[in-house]
This record gives structure tokens, C-alpha cells and sequence, in this order.
């Protein structure tokens, strides 16, 4: 740090004491001279000294006002982190929370659509109409359900039927091949009478070598 110009307190310049000579007039000037420039330098001197002191007493103030400021800014920037943490966190619960609430308001319509239903349909159910009554879903299941019986009631005859009728039909088959099988051999007995040269030959039929006997 500057420390402002050094002045001596010494005497005047005075010649050498080896030289054993009075000061010369040009020496008594410029002693007068430096004399003059002390004492007008003075006053300047005492203000440097004043300021420099001053200068340091705020540069250590400044120092202890950074410091401060330092560790509250350390300080306001961790509970800025936490803050903005405990906001995302609430603002995670809110939407939960409204995500809870739209569920639940949806299920409260349909417990109030279903409520109102069973009003209506005991309201058609009580009615003397008839066919207001037909229009209750507990009489269109009733009939639903009839229909249902019925239809199973002839499945189960129609597969008795099948059942009962399961053997003579298998009879009736092996009854038709063996018919198909005694006609094929009349035919082959009548091609043998109408050609008995080709008696012990071999002929083909259909794409089959026959003997023929």
C-alpha cells in the first residue's frame, strides 16, 4: 500500500564538515526552499495519513461485510434448494391429489347412474302396466333366460336323437357298402359271361391290373 511521500526531519543541507566552509548563498536558497515545500507538504502529508487510515479501516469493513454476505448468501441459497424441493414435492401431491379426486368424482356418477337405474327399474318392476314391466331388465332376463332353457331343452332332445339313432345309422352304412360291394361283383360276373375270352387274362381298370380268372 502506498505509504505517501517520506520527508526527512533533518536539518537543512549543510555542506561537508570536511570542507570546513560557511553555506554559499545558493545553498541557504535551497535549504529555504525545501523548508518552504515541508511546511506547505505538511498539511497534505497529515490528510494521506488520515485517508490511508481510513482507506484501511473500510477495506477491513469490507472484508467483514463480504464475509457476511458470504455466508448468507451460503445460507439463503441451501433453504432456496430445500424450498424448491418442498414445493416440487407438494406440487407431485397436488396433482394426486386431483387425479384422486376426478376417480372418485367418476365413480360417484356412476354409483349415482347406477343408483338411479335400480330406481327405475322399481319403479317398472311395482308398476301395474304390464308393458311397463316388460321393459324392467328383470323381466328381459327372465325371458332371456327361458329362451335359454328352451333352446337347451331341444339341444338335449336333439342329442338323444342322435344317440338313439347313432346304430342303425352305422348299420344302414356297412348295409350300403356291402350293397355297393355285391353290385360290383354282379357287374364283374356279367363283363366275364359277355367276353369268356379274356377269361386268365390281365386287364386294366381304372389305372389297376386285374387278372381275370
Amino acid at each position: 500500500m502506498w505509504q505517501g511521500p517520506s520527508w526527512s526531519t533533518s536539518a537543512p543541507l549543510q555542506p561537508s564538515h570536511s570542507q570546513h566552509r560557511l553555506p554559499t548563498p545558493q545553498v541557504k536558497k535551497l535549504n529555504t526552499l525545501v523548508a518552504d515545500k515541508k511546511s506547505s507538504l505538511a498539511p497534505i502529508i497529515k490528510d494521506l495519513r488520515q485517508l490511508r487510515q481510513k482507506c484501511q479501516e473500510l477495506t477491513q469493513e469490507c472484508e467483514e461485510k463480504k464475509s457476511q454476505y458470504d455466508s448468507c448468501a451460503a445460507g439463503l441459497e441451501s433453504k432456496r434448494s430445500s424450498l424448491e424441493q418442498e414445493v416440487k414435492s407438494l406440487r407431485e401431491e397436488c396433482l394426486q391429489e386431483e387425479s384422486n379426486y376426478h376417480q372418485v368424482n367418476c365413480m360417484k356418477m356412476i354409483s349415482e347412474a347406477q343408483l338411479q337405474r335400480v330406481k327405475d327399474e322399481v319403479k317398472m318392476y311395482v308398476s301395474s302396466d304390464q308393458q311397463e314391466r316388460k321393459k324392467s331388465v328383470r323381466d328381459q332376463y327372465s325371458k332371456m333366460i327361458a329362451e335359454q332353457e328352451n333352446l337347451g331343452k331341444k339341444l338335449r332332445e336333439k342329442q338323444k336323437s342322435v344317440r338313439e339313432s347313432h346304430g342303425p345309422n352305422l348299420k344302414q352304412v356297412k348295409m350300403w357298402r356291402d350293397l355297393q360291394l355285391l353290385m360290383e361283383c354282379k357287374r364283374e360276373c356279367f363283363l366275364k359271361q359277355q367276353n369268356p375270352a379274356s377269361v386268365g387274362q390281365v386287364i386294366q381298370e381304372d389305372g389297376e391290373d386285374r387278372l381275370v380268372l
